[in-house]
């Protein structure tokens, strides 16, 4: 896995679009200090997945955006992205399978049509994050890396731009490569052994971290008291073999109780089932004396009704007789004769007759009513009378059968007298002790087991990087000869500060400028290893002022190799470089125009200068070399 930068690029709403193309496999971008050279390292880092924004210059009012073209194989990316922060938008060239999908998207939403007039041409939107696209990219998705003894995760855009996307000040510095963070360094480790190798870390047994110490801690302590609590419940001159033999024993009690109870039940089956039915025919027939008595005790009700009725009548009877033979006389108060009053045909001769028939009807009417009523209360009688000689002949059966059980019951033989109440009360008490012999247990084995999780301590992190480390190494001696080291006999790779050691001394022993050739070596040789292994890497290195520390003519370093070899090899040596893999870098020092010629260097100048001032700014003034300096 590799990319290739192609271009960057940055615009604004009335502004030209400034742009730099890179060549496939060797880029410099060359220029004195202050010109933008390391401006184009930060928009890289930014556009790469970096959060940090380049840094404000003054050239760069009126531009929005910046823009990264790169290639993956047949591949091609642009990367776009607020020049003052925010999220990435991205876009990847259409793929076969994705035509129809884009051409769908053109004829249908409104939406979907506006995502692909944002797009370049032959590009289609892909939704992503910026970070992962890179370690996708990379090859190392998927891969466990350490970040600290007690924890793995993925590698993070961050470790791959920290190893191969290096400033000016981190190519100079004193500061472990890893990093002078203590907290970063075990994940950057992870991540060159990653890149050296090709392995992770996901077999890398891990230390427990102090949260998870703690948590062990408090599980012991939990583990422990409940121990004592369950201890507090357990007779201690008792033993498991001594409760199960209880157990056991109560057991074979209730189980003979048991039998000996379902041989009664069969003893008494029958007489019971009769039990049953007497009961149910003594219940019918008490109700059946019931419902009678009650009816009786309406019609007696009833029939008292009709008896006063018939002496209410007859007294009316009596009255009515009376008053016919009354002799009819004016009234006593106003002396008016019976012949004027109201009604007189009720005062007549006739009227007390017809009163007469009338209650003699009435009796006869209720005569009859209380005959058919005295006939209903015979028969109800009867029936009362025959219910109430079944529910006693049904309770001389019931105790009979009754006798008859208690006769059966205690002439069955008896063998076990216990109360299976209290065996069942006992055997709840011993299946209690049995429970807490076998938490007893339970709790011993897991304090067991927490105590040894607090003591046990992870193996030491190896990783078998020997092989790799000398290849790199050899490579790194290669370069380092070729760009002029000649008195270097001996370079290594320590694996475990992941740096290099040159003539036996490690390579931060050295000076500022020394330390930087040594790191730019350092950095391509892992990449060519990496690439030619098919080891996970991005596929570049961008490298800011490899040289600018050794020029400096005011450092006290010692010097063998003159500055101006130096220069003149490397760019030599850049101009040549044929992969894999591409190497940017941005300098200060003058190129000769023949080594010019083949490495076409992107030139930067002062901004009163002639050539091209910076990043923003342009002009058509050939660029100065090396040889014009010398002939001036």
């Amino acid at each position: 896995m590799a990319i290739r930068l192609i271009r960057l690029a940055a615009s604004g709403p009335d502004r030209p679009v400034a742009e730099i193309e890179f060549s496939p496999l060797h880029c410099l971008i060359r220029g004195p200090s202050d010109t933008g050279k390391s401006y184009i390292r930060d928009c890289l880092w930014y556009l790469l997945g970096g959060e940090k924004t380049p840094k404000k210059v003054p050239e760069d009012d009126g531009y929005e955006s910046l823009e990264l073209e790169f290639a993956d194989g047949t591949d091609t990316y642009i990367v776009r992205r607020a020049l003052r922060g925010g999220g990435a938008h991205i876009f990847r060239t259409k793929r076969a399978t994705d035509a129809a999908d884009g051409a769908r998207a053109d004829d249908g939403s409104a939406e979907g049509a506006a995502v692909l007039m944002d797009a370049p041409e032959g590009m289609e939107p892909i939704d992503a994050d910026l970070s992962e696209l890179v370690v996708e990219l990379s090859g190392a998705a998927g891969k466990q890396i350490l970040r600290s003894k007690s924890k793995r995760g993925p590698v993070t855009g961050s470790d791959i731009r920290h190893w191969f996307m290096l400033s000016q000040p981190t190519v100079i510095s004193e500061d472990p490569t890893s990093g002078a963070s203590h907290s970063d360094r075990p994940q950057r480790m992870a991540a060159f052994h990653l890149f050296l190798t090709g392995n992770d870390d996901s077999a890398v047994a891990l230390v427990k971290s102090q949260a998870e110490k703690d948590r062990l801690f408090g599980q012991l302590t939990s583990a422990q008291d409940a121990l004592k609590r369950v201890l507090a419940g357990v007779d201690p001159e008792a033993t498991r073999v001594d409760i199960e033999d209880a157990i056991e024993r109560v057991d074979e009690t209730l189980t003979e109780i048991t039998r000996q109870y379902d041989a009664r039940a069969v003893q008494l089956r029958d007489v019971r089932g009769q039990i049953v039915e007497s009961t149910d025919a003594l219940r019918k027939h008490a109700t059946r004396a019931s419902h009678s008595q009650s009816m009786l005790d309406r019609f007696k009700l009833l029939d008292q009704k009709y008896v006063s009725d018939l002496e209410r009548l007859g007294a009316l009877n009596e009255g009515v007789a009376h008053f016919a033979a009354l002799e009819a006389v004016p009234c006593p108060i106003c002396a008016t004769p019976v012949e004027l009053h109201v009604a007189p045909p009720d005062l007549g001769k006739r009227a007390p007759g017809s009163y007469r028939k009338a209650v003699a009807a009435e009796s006869q009417k209720i005569t009859g009513l209380r005959a058919g009523l005295l006939h209903s209360i015979a028969i109800e009688q009867r029936r009362l009378a025959d219910a109430t000689e079944q529910a006693d002949l049904s309770r001389r059966r019931l105790r009979e059968l009754e006798k008859e059980e208690t006769r059966r019951i205690s002439g069955a033989r008896v063998e076990f007298q216990a109360d299976p109440k209290e065996l069942a009360v006992r055997r709840s008490e011993l299946a209690k002790q049995l429970g807490a012999f076998d938490e007893k247990a339970r709790l011993e084995a897991e304090i067991e087991r927490l105590k040894k999780l607090r003591v046990s301590k992870a193996a030491p992190i190896t990783r078998d990087a020997g092989e790799p480390a000398k290849v790199v190494a050899t490579l790194v001696k290669s370069l380092l000869v070729e760009w002029g080291f000649d008195d270097v006999q001996q370079v290594t790779l320590d694996t475990g500060e992941c740096d290099l050691v040159i003539n036996d001394r490690a390579r931060l022993s050295y000076g500022a400028g020394k330390r930087g050739i040594f790191l730019t070596a350092l950095a391509i040789g892992l990449m060519k290893y990496a690439l030619e292994a098919g080891n996970p890497h991005l596929g570049l290195v961008v490298i800011d002022s490899p040289l600018k520390a050794y020029a400096d003519p005011d450092s006290g370093e010692e010097r063998a190799l003159p500055t101006r070899t130096l220069t003149d090899r490397f760019y030599a040596w850049l101009s040549t470089w044929s992969g894999p893999g591409q190497v940017v870098v941005a300098e200060n020092e003058k190129i000769r125009t023949a080594t010019a010629d083949v490495l076409k260097p992107i030139e930067f100048t002062r901004r009163n200068d002639s050539g091209r001032a910076g990043f923003y700014l342009k002009s058509v003034v050939p660029m100065q070399t090396a040889d014009d300096t010398r002939h001036e």
